[in-house]
């Protein structure tokens, strides 16, 4: 569990107390820091309140008042929750109060397992496979909130950053990954210009950013929404599939398992060209491999693991390639 420093700890006292003071007459019995951000951990924190009458979530952004970040997220919180309503099973999470200052809002909490739980945890396979069906569904009706678009695609972003990435990892990394490139980059290359489809999309549709409910699918963390290609958002979920084991005739050639793929996409029936995200997701996972193999990283157990998993899912989906 993260820990406040004694100076957060009365920040966040502050903020709980006029959440409280808010004219709902909370019994509180307490918080506790449940996140912190990675890459913003002085300014960005999520508690968890509990009250006589429910528990809440309450995000913390110290920098929010001169961005505007935590307003603009909350007022989309509140439109997309109306949106979502017109559906019996999915749902974003429930806006609740923004403090005047704009340094924290608060939000139902639920106490449900996040998709990335079931995905990296369950012995289940059947179970796994419909929360891909799931959160296709899910993500299908927040990419219809606005008219569907296309665009050309232009892989050089991610090409560039895979390039730069391979400079500072160990040199028999450094090889390999080269040769994925070599194959990544004739991909890429012969789709660019070709139309795919552009939405509103959530910009951070990892797995944990999607809650199991008792029969519904809970969405959360709006700070990064933008218009962009379908496939992103689609590819930041699939790339969970890595920590499902299986035989590598189950692995397709983007890295992904068959099963769990087919499944997202019995519920997501926007159009896809299935080209340009296969070599997306393949994209993503050598970022993702490369960056926990940086010089200057050392890796936790968990990523330990996860580079480890990345590692043989990528020789799978590049093998039929090399031979």
């Amino acid at each position: 569990m993260p820990k406040l420093s004694p100076q957060e700890h009365r920040f966040a006292t502050g903020c709980v107390e006029e959440f409280s003071a808010h004219g709902r007459n909370l019994s509180l019995s307490g918080f506790e820091c449940v996140y912190r951000s990675h890459d913003f951990a002085d300014t960005r924190y999520l508690l968890r309140l509990r009250t006589g009458s429910g528990e809440y979530a309450l995000k913390i952004d110290t920098t929010s008042p001169e961005t505007g970040r935590l307003q603009k997220e909350y007022d989309l919180l509140t439109t997309l929750s109306a949106y979502f309503e017109d559906t019996q099973t999915l749902q974003v999470v429930r806006p609740v109060y923004i403090s005047p200052s704009q340094t924290f809002f608060v939000t139902e909490y639920i106490d449900r397992p996040t998709a990335a739980d079931l995905i990296h945890k369950s012995p289940d396979a059947d179970q796994v496979a419909q929360i891909y069906r799931r959160a296709g569904e899910w993500l299908h009706h927040l990419h219809a909130y606005r008219p569907l678009q296309q665009y050309g695609f232009r892989p050089k972003w991610m090409l560039d950053n895979i390039q730069a990435a391979a400079a500072h990892v160990p040199q028999e990394i450094q090889r390999e990954s080269a040769a994925m490139l070599d194959v990544l980059t004739n991909e890429a290359w012969s789709l660019r210009g070709t139309l795919e489809t552009q939405v509103f999309s959530h910009g951070d549709f990892h797995a944990q950013n999607l809650i199991v409910g008792r029969g519904h699918m809970i969405g959360l963390d709006f700070t990064e929404v933008r218009v962009k290609l379908a496939p992103y958002d689609i590819v930041d979920f699939l790339k969970s599939d890595v920590f499902r084991d299986a035989p590598p005739q189950e692995v397709d050639r983007s890295g992904i398992l068959k099963t769990n793929k087919e499944m997202f996409f019995r519920r997501y029936a926007h159009p896809i060209h299935m080209g340009i995200l296969d070599t997306c997701i393949r994209g993503r996972l050598i970022l993702d491999w490369l960056a926990l193999w940086h010089l200057n990283h050392r890796c936790s157990p968990y990523e330990e693991d996860k580079r480890h998993r990345l590692g043989n899912r990528l020789r799978i989906a590049f093998q039929d390639r090399f031979d």
